[in-house]
């Protein structure tokens, strides 16, 4: 019996699964293992056009356009394959079964298949009524751009291993079931995160399967791409380290891609949550970048905030920078240390630019921020800073401000303890003080009891 499994992911249900055991691809009995090798001429020789989720595909690599294997071997396949155009990509004549990226064909029976990037996995036992000791599975060299092959028939696990690998490294979301690591550890279960288990998109680094993915954008919705500190023209010119098993889950609610009047912000209802897995995953310095279309069609004069939902309540709004095609928010900080949980959740939206011509920017260079739903924007944020930041212990540190009248600096130690509250005048611009102990700190600037802005201050 064959059977073939299809993921952009989508199962077949008329299809089914099963692996012999291996934990790993690498150091594996993978016969074929055809992928584009991470190198900066491999990363600069194809346009940006052909690029799957920042990888090039591995057109004109197979030296042989077949596979062959004995008809007393089970054998599995696994590719990833996109077209815009209808492409067989590869055909057994001996079992009279051809995979196209339009349909499925076995026999007098067929299948109809989305034309879309796509994991596609096949799965055959040894058959030895055949008249010949050896069968061809024979490829088109078109749009290919993984391969894996063995002499075996895969087991369920390591069939869910490879495809949450490829689903990672490609940005193509598995439908159902959960990601595993080539450890066969959970990265990520659906069934965990019921409210948000649409498009999952991910980062991160398995050596088993030599899975280095630094930025990502999911292939079902290009709207939202991430990068660890940066996002590059291809993930291998992306120079960030990862430590191995750390990883980064992001999906979505579902909600209409649509802005809703919201004081004195359009927001967009999808809304996003995303996760840390690993004991040294990074949480800041991220790049957040979307489609400059999808929030302002009508390329208005107008600004662009992310809006970022901490675990107490409370939501950071973080300028974005605009160019032709997108909108780019830097340096996004999604945990720190004040925050209880290894999640974030975020959304996005527009509003008025600031009538100066100038654009708030609600963070010091510290990275802090003022709380979305303020309805008195008539303070000039941006001129309240704090230096320096960080800063040795007993060091003097200082926060400027306009002057005004009720303002109270509060700060707070690690564990969430006030330490420290001092009522200003409204004569004074500044304020300077010391902390004798090394740690993390928040700092509140309160006026009339509202908080117009926070700061982290790291003591070391």
């Amino acid at each position: 019996m064959n059977t073939i499994s299809c993921r952009r992911i989508f199962m077949m249900a008329m299809l089914s699964c099963s692996f012999s055991a291996y934990s790993q691809l690498v150091g594996s009995d993978v016969q074929l293992w055809e992928k584009t090798n991470s190198s900066l001429r491999e990363a600069t020789r194809c346009p940006d056009e052909n690029l799957l989720n920042f990888h090039c595909g591995i057109k004109d690599k197979l030296l042989k356009k077949y596979i062959k294997y004995s008809k007393n071997k089970s054998h599995t396949i696994s590719l990833v394959h996109t077209s815009k155009e209808n492409e067989l990509i590869w055909n057994n004549a001996d079992k009279n079964v051809s995979l196209s990226n339009n349909s499925y064909v076995k026999g007098k029976n067929s299948k109809e298949l989305s034309r879309r990037p796509s994991i596609f996995s096949f799965l055959a036992n040894a058959d030895q009524r055949e008249k010949v000791d050896s069968l061809k599975i024979k490829f088109e060299d078109q749009n290919l751009y993984e391969m894996i092959f063995f002499t075996k028939k895969a087991k369920a696990m390591d069939l869910n291993k490879i495809h949450s690998y490829l689903s990672i490294k490609y940005g193509i979301s598995l439908e159902k079931g959960k990601y595993y690591g080539s450890d066969a550890k959970v990265i990520w279960d659906p069934e965990k995160h019921k409210d948000y288990n649409y498009r999952p998109t991910g980062l991160g680094r398995d050596d088993g399967n030599e899975l280095y993915q630094k930025q990502s954008t999911n292939q079902a919705d290009l709207f939202l791409t991430i990068g660890m500190n940066g996002i590059a023209r291809t993930n291998f010119e992306n120079a960030t380290t990862l430590d191995n098993n750390n990883f980064v889950m992001w999906s979505d609610d579902n909600k209409a891609m649509a802005l809703k009047t919201d004081r004195d912000l359009e927001v967009l209802e999808r809304n996003w949550e995303i996760d840390f897995i690993g004991n040294k995953v990074p949480k800041a310095d991220y790049s957040v970048r979307i489609l400059k279309d999808a929030v302002n069609p009508k390329s208005l004069p107008i600004a662009y905030w992310m809006l970022l939902k901490r675990d107490n309540g409370k939501v950071q709004r973080i300028p974005g920078v605009e160019n032709e095609k997108y909108i780019t928010f830097n340096k996004v900080e999604f945990v720190d240390a004040f925050d209880s949980a290894n999640k974030a959740y975020f959304t996005f939206a527009v509003g008025p630019k600031d009538q100066k011509g100038k654009e708030q920017d609600p963070r010091s260079v510290s990275g802090s921020g003022n709380l979305y739903g303020e309805k008195d924007l008539s303070l000039d944020i941006s001129s309240i800073n704090l230096y320096p930041n960080p800063v040795k212990k007993d060091q003097n540190f200082t926060i400027v401000f306009p002057k005004m009248d009720n303002l109270v600096i509060s700060i707070y130690d690690a564990g969430g303890k006030l330490i420290k509250l001092e009522k200003i005048s409204s004569s004074v611009g500044s304020y300077t003080h010391h902390l004798p102990v090394q740690s993390a700190y928040l700092i509140n600037l309160t006026q009339n009891g509202k908080n117009i802005k926070t700061f982290k201050l790291i003591v070391d």
